[in-house]
């Protein structure tokens, strides 16, 4: 399989369609057709994109410098298409917050897109606060994507416990990124394009030093809440 850096497919949006004169890695138009489309209220046609703007964003740059600070050969440059799949949408097992039932803890953890007509959940399925505000996690992580117009709730990952989305960051309306780590502590970038409905995988091309703490547990306390060592 030939792979590519990641940084060359964030140029533009063209990398979306990279892929697709190798026979291993190819999703077909067709092949695409068969999985439900996500109904926009804007005609996606007009939409742009912010591929480029990658590495400028915050919740990107604070990704990796969390990792660097552990081990300097993390690099965007080193991030190798793995994979390609097709998006299969899942009904969720989370709750909008739309909903009465819905826990306002999780409010600050909600990532929406650009015109809030969306947003991730990637916090909901994975862990509760305990009696003294402490976060307890599960071992499985489910990740939610909202649709705020017709309030529908939709999986969109899970993962389980050898793998778990650290974060995640839209780039447009329609296209949003799953920052990645699993147990080799080898970092993931998984991109969703959800006009297309898939997904591309890059993996960074070695494990990496493992730190004192996780970036999960530092992305909550950032945000008061409390976890355990």
């Amino acid at each position: 399989m030939n792979f590519k850096p990641l940084y060359l497919f964030f140029i533009s949006s063209v990398f979306i369609f990279s892929c697709s004169d190798k026979k291993e890695e190819s999703i077909t138009d067709e092949n695409l057709q068969e999985i439900n489309s996500i109904e926009y209220v804007e005609d996606p046609q007009n939409e742009a994109s912010k591929l480029s703007d990658l590495e400028t964003d915050a919740t990107f740059k604070n990704w990796m410098k969390f990792y660097q600070s552990s081990d300097a050969s993390l690099s965007a440059g080193n991030f190798n298409l793995e994979q390609t799949h097709k998006l299969e949408l899942q009904p969720g097992n989370i709750v909008g917050n739309f909903d009465p039932e819905f826990n306002k803890a999780y409010e600050p953890f909600l990532i929406y897109n650009p015109s809030k007509t969306f947003y991730l959940d990637i916090d909901s399925y994975n862990w509760d606060l305990d009696s003294e505000g402490v976060a307890q996690f599960e071992a499985d992580q489910e990740v939610n994507l909202v649709n705020l117009n017709d309030k529908t709730v939709h999986r969109v990952a899970f993962f389980g416990p050898s793998h778990w989305v650290d974060d995640a960051l839209w780039v447009s309306d329609s296209i949003f990124i799953l920052l990645q780590n699993n147990s080799e502590n080898q970092p993931e970038v998984s991109t969703y394009n959800l006009k297309e409905n898939s997904i591309f995988l890059f993996q960074h091309s070695t494990p990496l030093q493992a730190g004192e703490k996780t970036y999960t547990h530092s992305r909550l306390e950032k945000k008061g809440v409390k976890t355990l060592p």
